[in-house]
């Protein structure tokens, strides 16, 4: 089993015992302060993925990381990935359990990419479309990369909506390579 299919199924069982406790928020945030140390520092990554430390010890570690008064249902979980020694899938836990806290909010979270920064009004009216469409709240994230040329692309989840004049051109170039071939083949 991958790593990210061990991590999904982990996720589900701490994101419904927190939404059945109430806890959803509370440990969202202890596990963002999971996150942030494994992230920022190497030696305490190097340390908790380690075969000869001992589980013990890095129960500790993370116990005071997350600080007395994360719920028991944080604690419990990171009991549990230390002795079934999966504590490699604490990198990932967070980005999981977001999202999964996110679709029982109703919100999705996209990624714009744009030529140009785009205006205030132009961010307001994508927001509003994209919630029309796909009846949640939507949260857009921008980001400016001048190779787009014009125009812009749309994250959201796994899906990719390339309105860029790159991307456009990178489209029109296959069709016509494919073309070109189809012509020579026929010849």
């Amino acid at each position: 089993m991958t790593q990210l299919r061990v991590t999904k199924r982990y996720v589900q069982g701490i994101i419904g015992a927190a939404q059945a406790q109430g806890l959803v928020d509370d440990v969202e945030q202890a596990l963002q302060s999971i996150d942030s140390v494994i992230m920022e520092n190497r030696d305490f990554r190097n340390l908790l993925f380690h075969p000869m430390i001992s589980r013990d010890r890095k129960k500790n570690l993370l116990h005071k990381i997350i600080g007395d008064n994360a719920p028991a249902v944080v604690k419990n979980f990171i009991d549990f990935v230390i002795e079934k020694k999966r504590e490699h899938i604490l990198a990932t836990v967070y980005g999981e359990f977001k999202a999964a806290a996110d679709d029982l909010r109703g919100i999705m979270r996209a990624r714009v990419t744009a030529a140009h920064e785009p205006t205030k009004q132009q961010v307001q009216k994508l927001k509003t479309q994209l919630e029309q469409a796909l009846h949640k709240k939507v949260l857009i994230e921008i980001q400016v990369d001048k190779q787009l040329l014009g125009g812009m692309q749309i994250m959201i989840g796994t899906y990719i909506l390339d309105g860029s004049i790159s991307g456009r051109l990178g489209r029109l170039s296959k069709h016509l390579q494919e073309e070109v071939s189809n012509i020579k083949s026929a010849a």
